[in-house]
């Protein structure tokens, strides 16, 4: 035995291990969590609010109040919820509008130019009208960004045009015959298709799917039956200074600080124009609305029952390893006794569950640090030729397999064990000579003995005794292996 054999160790590594294998356990008291106290939490800060703001409260506060102050109360209400409204709505624009995030020092401008001929007096206006749709700008979003608005994309391209009646079309199967011939308008028209962007990239990148639209719609037309040609004029690129927008951009900004100002005037407006009581009931509306939109938040509160089940959880099944009596760790298992290991035979996974697998082969990475996982059936195989081997050089044809555990998986591989040593034509016996008078004297008929420790299961003081006892009655320990068992 070593010297530091009563010393066990505490690995934080294998703990969390240990509470990866009870991920099952973990999450089951999260969701409880996330149920009881995120409820209670939910419940009782409705409660709270119904006490502070409820009808009760309300009808206390205006029922001295004449129907002229109630009037003023609500007209002052609907104004200040109106700015609260526009200002909200113009912030929004200001941080999704793509055409306040242009740098207007430097535009990048994509024009492309098509003539259209049509018997059809309305066909620029149809590709104006109906070439771009959701579907197109939701696509030019992805692709400039996933996290950009679809419905600001049209701020960046756009369809406009003009068409004129110039001539006659005259449709006849036979040349030079006019007069068989159907005579219809003919329509010209140039459609300008502009996009604009911060470089050159995503201004080709929008052009390119504007005008896969613009082609399908072209398509569309001629499914109709209308006579309509496409073609493509000039394509022209520039990069400059936008005045236009720039001012754009200005403007928007200034309209957001007008709002902003507007709204304070207005405010100290409604307190200087309302008493005591209505200056009260305006107030209570405000902070009530307020109240309920920073409090009363649904996600947050189960939210938190989650995180505190999740951590009472985590504290239960650590206190649990720690007072766990068996074998925790590979290095117990040297602690507990001085020779050689000859194979780790561990059970093989049975979870069907993706999030089982995977946090199991997780935890068993952590534990096994350095320790070669085997199959196991080879593993098996593996420590009954090294024992054949070391019975073979110790002249030794007969050997005890120690093991204190009655799990019913070590008991399986002790099995195998005796089977396929059997066939190697050594005598082999097994069980705990400190707890049976049988495998004490089965222990005494041998010549050599070894050791087979199970993970998280046999008891380290057993394991000692197990180790005394042989050596008692001069049974050498040549050997020891590790059983590691699924729960």
């Amino acid at each position: 035995m070593n010297e530091q054999d009563n010393e066990i160790t505490i690995s934080l590594g294998d703990m969390f291990a240990y509470m990866l294998h009870r991920w099952k356990f973990i999450a089951l008291v999260a969701i409880l969590g996330m149920v009881t106290i995120g409820g209670f939490l939910l419940y009782r800060q409705y409660n709270s609010i119904q006490n502070k703001y409820g009808d009760a409260t309300y009808n206390e506060m205006i029922k001295d109040m004449t129907q002229e102050q109630l009037r003023t109360v609500d007209l002052f209400y609907t104004r200040y919820r109106t700015y609260q409204e526009r200002i909200k709505e113009n912030q929004f624009y200001a941080d999704n509008s793509l055409m306040m995030k242009l740098d207007a020092n430097n535009v990048s401008i994509l024009t492309k130019e098509y003539l259209i001929k049509s018997s059809y007096s309305g066909v620029v206006t149809s590709f104006i009208d109906s070439s771009l749709d959701l579907d197109d700008y939701k696509k030019m979003a992805t692709a400039l960004s996933n996290d950009l608005d679809a419905r600001y994309i049209n701020e960046l391209i756009t369809l406009s045009g003009s068409v004129n009646q110039d001539a006659y079309m005259i449709d006849t199967d036979k040349v030079g015959d006019v007069l068989n011939g159907s005579i219809d308008y003919s329509y010209t028209g140039v459609l300008t298709l502009r996009a604009t962007a911060n470089n050159r990239d995503d201004a080709e990148l929008l052009v390119r799917i504007a005008d896969e639209a613009v082609k399908e719609h072209l398509s569309t037309l001629k499914g109709t039956g209308l006579k309509v040609d496409l073609s493509e004029l000039t394509t022209t690129y520039t990069e400059r200074y936008d005045t236009g927008i720039a001012e754009y951009q200005r403007g928007k900004a200034e309209q957001g600080s007008q709002l902003v100002t507007e709204y304070y005037n207005f405010e100290t407006s409604a307190k200087n124009s309302m008493d005591q009581q209505e200056s009260a009931v305006f107030n209570y509306l405000i902070e009530k609305e307020q109240e309920v939109k920073e409090q009363l938040h649904k996600l947050r509160y189960p939210a938190i029952g989650l995180v505190v089940g999740g951590v009472l959880a985590v504290i239960i099944v650590a206190i649990a390893y720690l007072f766990a009596p068996g074998v925790k760790t590979f290095d117990d298992v040297k602690r507990l006794t001085k020779e050689k290991c000859i194979g780790v035979v561990v059970q093989k996974t049975r979870s069907k569950i993706f999030l089982g697998k995977l946090f199991h082969n997780w935890g068993q990475k952590i534990e096994f640090h350095g320790v070669r996982k085997i199959p196991e059936d080879e593993a098996v195989a593996i420590v009954c030729d090294r024992i054949g081997s070391i019975c073979a050089d110790r002249d030794a044809s007969k050997v005890f397999i120690v093991s204190d555990s009655e799990a019913a998986y070590t008991g399986s591989v002790i099995t195998k064990t005796l089977e396929t040593l059997k066939t190697k034509g050594i005598e082999a016996q097994a069980g705990s000579p400190s707890n049976s008078l049988e495998s004490l004297q089965g222990l005494r008929g041998s010549q050599v003995a070894v050791l087979a420790v199970t993970m998280k299961n046999s008891l380290p003081n057993v394991v000692r005794d197990e180790y005394a006892v042989c050596e008692e009655n001069n049974i050498p320990v040549v050997a020891n292996f590790v059983v590691y068992p699924q729960k």
